[in-house]
């Protein structure tokens, strides 16, 4: 199914819409169409629902913030103190307390791994391209 939307343009902005599809022997509302596809952000729908209050404030951030969050690190301390609970109730188990700081890490973890994720595809969609390895291996 396809829509039909009327919308308002300069004529520098329909100028440069019209240059782009003669150049690319397209019909200017393919290049519409695809501009659009390609410039607006990824729902949060395709994030996990309890996730999604930690991922929202992104849409709100400048491209430097994204970035920031972007090459934000799980604190070292905290992804051995996971690690050993994970070991630990691999081989015997753990307290109800441990249990839930477990949980509590693997949601801290799991928040991070989403909100990194996002703030990239959103950096992505504004232009920037994704660091290379050695550029996010030097970040740390």
């Amino acid at each position: 199914m396809t829509y039909t939307v009327t919308i308002q343009l300069s004529e520098t902005t329909f100028e440069q819409l019209k240059r782009a599809a003669e150049l690319s022997r397209k019909p200017v509302d393919e290049i519409v169409e695809s501009s659009l596809a390609h410039s607006l952000p990824p729902l949060l729908e395709d994030i996990p629902t309890a996730y999604q209050p930690d991922v929202y404030p992104l849409l709100e951030m400048s491209d430097a913030e994204l970035l920031q969050e972007a090459l934000r690190r799980f604190p070292a301390e905290r992804w051995t103190e996971y690690e050993a609970l994970l070991d630990r109730k691999r081989q015997a188990g753990l307290a109800a307390q441990e249990q839930t700081r477990l949980e509590a890490l693997r949601r801290e973890a799991d928040i991070l791994t989403f909100r990194k994720g996002y703030a990239a595809v959103l950096l992505k969609r504004r232009g920037y391209r994704s660091p290379s390895l050695e550029e996010l291996s030097l970040a740390s």
